[in-house]
């Protein structure tokens, strides 16, 4: 392996522009997930709606979560809006500390939709729980500015709001958190934007999906296309310095060399087997470690809970590739030397076939070629019978994989810890991880018969000739 890496070297600049591009291909393909998860949890379960920060709200809105807001977060709330216009709308400056903001307004935002909601379910007369409507949400802010009249009125709410949010535990605080938005798209749903703001959203990620695939493929096909200029390069030398070499043997020296070289020139299906693997390793085996150490960072950067499952798809699919690395290795590396075998006896029959005539050994010579054609088709039998067993084994890991992801993150789906997208996006990472060793595996079965090929090149390029 050595010598291919060393045909690599001399091509360092072209290899390391193939590795630069294969980080824009692995960022690009490690970020569509993200962007999945973004339009299924934000652009469809959210309506689009990314912050407990409305752009824009109704003046009515605005002053009853401000009377739920201490007074300096109601004077920042109020500083954050421009005036309001003639419909009484107020939008949200661009230079407003969105991050206080959404420290202002999740809790208000809260506890104001949860009041809409008793409010519609009271007006329907039942006491499970009933998705508000503007008009809900307009008698609710009503009701505040009614109530925000009376002497310490601001103090009794901001009072019981904190006794109400002490009384709850970490999870469901966390899981009222998470419905901070739906206060958000009342308001717009009041204002009649609603599915504007939910297309602009969809219409805005998903063209940066688009923008990004499209850069993938123009990078993929910038490494095919100097990956496959490399391996021709690197083929191209190799056959001119064989050439150069082997027309200034001398007979002993052809003799010699016969067993490497039964298909003059001879050099056609070890040069092959050189290029391919070179293309392999600049598209594959570059990729697969860039790919994987991605999704590994993505997948650990997040608070699934649900990474021990990695480790346990991991490490399965480590202990079949051990396993078929000792069982199917040693094969691979004994074909090229049958099918060696097999050309050499070729060969002999063929130059020899007036003295096999002449002494009747056309029986012997058959035996003697079916022999050797019968060794070669049992080594082929047992890779691929091995390499067709492990697909199996490689579809049981991955939908075992999938499903415990399903599983485990349906309950914590269940507890509000996880979203459907983040659900998804975990599931694609996984894959991804798993298919990066898949592919090294799948290569390092194809390196002994190249490295075998490219030791006898070797040999034959630098063998010293015994005559001027």
């Amino acid at each position: 392996m050595t010598k291919i890496f060393k045909q690599l070297g001399r091509h360092w600049a072209a290899c390391l522009a193939v590795v630069a591009l294969l980080i824009v291909q692995a960022y690009c393909d490690l970020s569509l997930p993200d962007y999945t998860s973004k339009i299924v949890d934000t652009g469809i379960q959210q309506g689009g709606i990314e912050s407990p920060v409305p752009d824009t709200v109704r003046s009515t809105t605005l002053q009853a979560l401000e009377l739920l807001m201490s007074e300096d977060d109601a004077a920042l709330a109020d500083e954050a809006y421009t005036d309001p216009d003639a419909d009484g709308v107020r939008t949200l400056n661009p230079d407003a500390d969105t991050a206080a903001l959404e420290n202002a307004f999740t809790t208000p935002d809260v506890v104001l939709y949860m009041a809409a909601a008793k409010n519609a379910a009271t007006a329907a007369g039942t006491t499970d729980t009933v998705v508000p409507t503007a008009y809900d949400l307009d008698a609710v802010a009503t009701q505040l500015a009614a109530a925000s009249q009376a002497p310490g009125a601001r103090e009794m709410l901001q009072s019981q709001l904190t006794d109400g949010l002490a009384q709850l535990d970490e999870t469901v605080a966390d899981s009222l958190s998470s419905q901070a938005m739906l206060l958000v798209a009342l308001e717009y749903d009041a204002q009649g934007i609603a599915h504007d703001v939910q297309m602009s959203y969809l219409l805005r990620t998903g063209g940066q999906m688009l923008a990004l695939t499209l850069l993938m493929v123009a990078v993929a096909v910038a490494v095919g296309f100097i990956a496959s200029r490399v391996s021709a390069a690197i083929g191209r030398d190799l056959r001119r310095d064989v050439f150069r070499t082997v027309v200034g043997y001398s007979n002993a020296e052809i003799e010699n060399f016969c067993h490497c070289f039964a298909d003059y020139p001879g050099t056609t299906n070890d040069i092959q087997q050189v290029q391919f693997v070179c293309v392999i390793l600049l598209r594959m085996v570059a990729y697969a470690p860039i790919l994987g150490i991605g999704g590994i960072m993505h997948v650990a950067s997040g608070n699934t809970g649900l990474e021990w499952i990695i480790f346990v798809a991991v490490a399965a699919l480590l202990a079949l590739i051990a396993v078929l690395m000792n069982v199917a290795m040693p094969k691979f590396k004994q074909m090229q030397v049958l099918v060696d075998r097999l050309n050499l006896v070729s060969r002999e029959i063929l130059t020899g076939i007036m003295p096999i005539r002449a002494f009747s050994r056309e029986a012997f010579e058959e035996k003697r070629f079916d022999r050797a054609n019968t060794d070669l088709m049992k080594t082929q039998l047992f890779t691929n019978r091995t390499m067709v067993a492990m697909m199996p084994f490689m579809t049981l890991i991955m939908n075992g994989t999938s499903l415990l992801i399903v599983w485990f993150g349906g309950k914590a789906m269940d507890l509000g810890s996880m979203q459907v997208g983040e659900m998804i996006a975990f599931i694609t990472y996984t894959m991804q991880i798993v298919m990066s060793f898949l592919m090294l595996s799948m290569v390092a079965v194809m390196l002994p018969r190249a490295g075998v090929a490219a030791d006898r090149i070797d040999e034959v390029i630098k063998i010293p000739l015994d005559h001027p």
